[in-house]
């Protein structure tokens, strides 16, 4: 079986060895997060590096998920790199030790890039998943499948970043129910759930098998419905989802708050992101 993403195809990976898993998080995080989001982005894979920029104004930003810069170009290329990045506001720069040069941290400091975060890139072989999952009592788990559902999504991302306290514009919501609307029925790469409890939305997942494994992403649930085991059932359910699609890795990337809870689904850490931004240029 082989994935599309963009131009890109990508056979769908089963190598559950250790180096097969650190390449599933590798071809997953550059399919995904660069074209296969909720949001649109103008996305550019070059043969030594892969980052995107919003496709309309947004409050996101541009990001880079994927470098293996020769020593002999490294300045330059990320001189060119950065002025394409400029005038597009903030950048995002997921950097992980294997990324070449092995001093791109350095580099990326002296141009104005500073750490913010770290998360821990974890993977599983899904065989080892149940067959099927029993959610929580009282909830219900339905697939996202018509504009009702991508409105109910997006009321739940959005809850979720407000609560981050994340600075949204008035259309942050429009964008992403306007993108998410055009790819009903037209996007075999992905899966998106929402959770109810007591018949009140509550929390979301999403899969992505663009890069050739099931990624797993957006797992959010509301605060007043934590701690009853939903998150996990909407990982499973995306995990699930994305086997009986055909694929045999599953990957996500986890706060040190999740890594537990993952660990007891399977995943194992294979190496940790950086997580590097550069603010804006003034002037």
């Amino acid at each position: 079986m082989t994935r599309y993403c963009g131009l890109m195809a990508r056979p769908t990976l089963t190598d559950t060895s250790p180096d097969g898993l650190r390449a599933a998080i590798d071809a997953d995080i550059v399919a995904t997060r660069l074209h296969n989001g909720d949001f649109p982005l103008e996305a550019h894979a070059e043969p030594d590096v892969a980052w995107a920029i919003p496709a309309e104004p947004s409050e996101m930003r541009s990001v880079v998920t994927w470098a293996g810069f020769e020593p002999a170009t490294v300045e330059r290329r990320l001189d060119e790199l950065l002025g394409r990045l400029a005038p597009h506001g903030p950048v995002l720069w997921w950097l992980a030790a294997h990324h070449r040069p092995a001093d791109l941290a350095d580099r990326l400091a002296r141009r104005g890039f500073a750490p913010v975060d770290d998360t821990a890139a974890m993977a599983m072989d899904l065989a080892l998943l149940p067959n099927d999952t029993v959610p929580p009592p009282g909830v219900r788990i339905e697939p996202v499948d018509d504009e009702a559902d991508v409105d109910i999504y997006v009321g739940l991302l959005l809850r979720e970043m407000e609560h981050e306290h994340r600075q949204l514009p008035p259309s942050a919501g429009s964008v992403r129910r306007r993108y998410l609307v055009s790819k009903l029925g037209r996007d075999p790469d992905s899966r998106r759930f929402v959770a109810f409890l007591d018949e009140a939305p509550v929390a979301t997942s999403r899969l992505s098998m663009a890069g050739g494994a099931a990624g797993i992403y957006t797992i959010v649930t509301m605060p007043e419905a934590r701690g009853r085991g939903i998150g996990t059932a909407m990982t499973l359910t995306a995990l699930l989802a994305g086997r009986n699609a055909g694929m045999r890795i599953g990957v996500l990337q986890a706060t040190d708050m999740g890594i537990r809870i993952y660990q007891r689904l399977g995943f194992q850490e294979l190496f940790r992101y950086a997580l590097l931004v550069r603010p804006p240029r003034s002037g």
